[in-house]
């Protein structure tokens, strides 16, 4: 995967992956999107920004199989979306500041080192899936792993989800556990 990532990569200087220099680049790119000028997205190519999504300043992604932001979606500040599998955030979100998406983890079998840049067969990417629906509301500091948040569900800033979450289910914690539900 490393070989086809350098080579899509090839030629592209880091200042046309930052703010609007990368619009031209995403693989779809939605009406009055606003990506603010030090937003930065690697592999431009697989990912796609819905109509009115906001990719605030110092936001990083790293697109791995693909991402996918619907519309009115406010990606803040400091928000890490990571990873060799897919991310697929749905519209009307809010992710907190600081908030970190990883959609793939390493394999801890035997024999295998978890780090990037070893020889072949040294190392082994798990990617994954890390869906999170319409209407959700995603506090500070969190971090998600591939799973999938339900619609409406509300994750307490802090939060460690490690675990699919309920629709309109309340979160807080880490791991993050349900404490109440959200009316409709």
């Amino acid at each position: 995967m490393e070989d086809i990532i350098m080579e899509t990569l090839d030629g592209i200087k880091d200042v046309e992956l930052m703010g609007d220099n990368v619009r031209n680049k995403l693989k779809f790119c939605g009406k009055d999107v606003r990506i603010y000028p030090l937003a930065k997205i690697a592999f431009p190519h697989v990912v796609e920004l819905g109509n009115n999504c906001k990719i605030r300043d110092f936001v990083f992604i790293f697109a791995g199989q693909g991402v996918k932001i619907g519309e009115y979606t406010d990606v803040q500040p400091h928000t890490i979306i990571w990873g060799g599998g897919e991310t697929i955030i749905g519209s009307r979100v809010s992710t907190g500041p600081g908030t970190v998406f990883l959609s793939a983890t390493y394999s801890h079998a035997p024999g295998l080192k978890m780090v990037d840049g070893m020889e072949e067969g040294k190392t082994k990417v798990l990617g994954g899936k890390l869906i999170v629906g319409n209407d959700v509301y995603i506090g500070a500091r969190c971090v998600i792993m591939p799973v999938t948040i339900g619609e409406g569900a509300v994750i307490g800033a802090g939060s460690f989800v490690n675990k699919d979450c309920e629709p309109w289910g309340i979160y807080v914690g880490s791991p993050a556990r349900k404490v109440g539900t959200r009316e409709q």
